[in-house]
């Protein structure tokens, strides 16, 4: 959204970010399902997922309404988008970094 200066590059990435947003709400149970050996323990393990996701995004409206600011003439976008950016890519670092340890470094590996 840095570069994009036309209306025609807006409803592109819009169009981009409702298409593959939906992933970030289906995702997640997902990958509870798959990395619980224990079955009767789903619930639980989605619940304290969820509860640690719940509070990414309450600091995330917050952080980034602050980030933003109140100057209406004069609010600070970019930062707002490299924040979030920053922020999408530390998580998918994160996750990585999980799966690398979970297949115990093999690049080809059924977790």
């Amino acid at each position: 959204m840095i570069g994009v200066t036309s209306l025609a590059g807006i409803v592109i990435i819009t169009l981009l970010y409702g298409f593959f947003s939906g992933v970030f709400i289906a995702l997640p149970p997902v990958c509870f399902v798959r990395l619980t050996e224990d079955k009767s323990k789903v619930g639980t393990r989605m619940g304290m997922g969820f509860a640690f996701l719940g509070f990414g995004v309450l600091a995330g409206g917050p952080g980034g309404g602050r980030i933003l600011g109140t100057d209406l003439p004069h609010l600070q976008w970019t930062e707002l988008w490299v924040y979030g950016g920053t922020m999408a890519v530390g998580s998918g670092i994160l996750l990585c970094v999980l799966r690398f340890w979970l297949s115990k470094g093999r690049l080809v590996a059924k977790i």
